[in-house]
C-alpha cells in the first residue's frame, strides 16, 4: 500500500468508529421498557396515550410510568418516541390526588 492508501483507510477506519460510539451515545437516551412490560396492557395503553386516548392507562400502569427518570425518551412506535415527563403528566391529570 502506498501513502494516500494508508492514509484513507485510517480515515474510514476513523469515521466507522466515530459513528459506532454516536449511535450507542444516542441509544442512551431511550427509556427502558422493562417497568411497563411488567403492568399488563400497559406498554399498549401507553401507546395509545400518546394519540392521546388515555382511557385505559390504570393506575398501576401509570405507577409503572412514574418510575422512570428523566430525561429518557419511550420509543411507542419505530421511529416515534416521546419524552417520558409527557406520559407522567398525563398520569398526574388523570388522577389528581393520588400518590403517583
Amino acid at each position: 500500500m502506498n501513502q494516500k492508501q494508508t492514509m484513507v483507510m485510517f480515515f474510514l477506519l476513523a469515521l466507522i468508529s466515530t459513528l459506532i460510539f454516536r449511535q450507542s451515545e444516542a441509544d442512551a437516551n431511550y427509556c427502558s421498557t422493562t417497568a411497563i412490560d411488567n403492568v399488563p396492557g400497559c406498554f399498549d395503553a401507553v401507546r395509545l396515550a400518546s394519540d392521546f386516548d388515555f382511557r385505559w392507562l390504570s393506575k398501576d400502569c401509570c405507577q409503572a410510568v412514574r418510575i422512570f427518570l428523566d430525561p429518557c425518551y419511550l420509543i411507542v412506535y419505530p421511529g416515534k418516541a416521546y419524552p417520558i415527563h409527557f406520559f407522567q403528566s398525563i398520569c398526574i391529570d388523570k388522577f389528581p390526588g393520588s400518590n403517583l
